[in-house]
């Protein structure tokens, strides 16, 4: 918009589900401020966030978030859910080779959760083999952008703000993490399976 700085708020989000689409398990997300105001001012725990919140400067998944979240996040949500759906106790975990995936990563997992093995994906690849590379991504993406549409919608039809004022005062993390919550409950079990 004219006269208005571009926002370099910045943040990375990893999804992540199963092949059969209904198990879709919480996000990471790498944002630039460990404890950002608005969160703050929400009273937000991070604990019970729909994501995993993790921080560096420049907003990245490194190695240490992503075993992080592997050991913290993915694992138990994979050992509930075969559990609950009376499997077997083994899943494949398919990466590709983005940086912040570790080559070794079956010997940081903790003992419990060795359930799981890792395949890795042939350098280049990804966009062809990666399932959520080919359609799940892209759909997460539209519906964030037309959950924030919407929001943009209503806060200029009913209130008196104008789009500036509301991108510069009120639009916050707070806020994108409910758009991230409602776009990633949105994607639908075929959307998960077609891809």
């Amino acid at each position: 918009m004219p006269g208005h700085k571009p926002m370099k708020d910045r943040l990375t989000l990893a999804l992540c589900a199963n092949a059969s689409g209904d198990c879709k398990i919480k996000p990471l997300l790498v944002y630039h401020s460990e404890n950002p105001r608005a969160i703050k001012s929400h009273k937000s725990l991070k604990e019970k966030l729909q994501v995993m919140w993790r921080a560096n400067p420049k907003a990245w998944v490194t190695r240490q978030f992503f075993v992080q979240w592997v050991n913290l996040v993915l694992r138990p949500s994979v050992k509930k859910y075969l559990q609950e759906n009376n499997l077997p106790m083994q899943a494949l975990l398919v990466l590709d080779n983005a940086p912040a995936h570790p080559p070794n990563l079956e010997d940081d997992i903790l003992e419990e959760f060795k359930i799981i093995k890792v395949l890795y994906l042939p350098p280049n690849n990804t966009p062809i083999l990666q399932s959520m590379d080919q359609q799940v991504i892209s759909n997460f993406k539209k519906l964030y952008t037309k959950h924030m549409s919407r929001c943009c919608f209503e806060v200029t039809e009913n209130t008196n703000l104008t789009l500036r004022e509301y991108w510069k005062d009120h639009f916050n993390i707070v806020v994108c993490l409910r758009m991230i919550d409602h776009a990633w409950l949105s994607v639908t079990t075929r959307t998960l399976t077609f891809a």
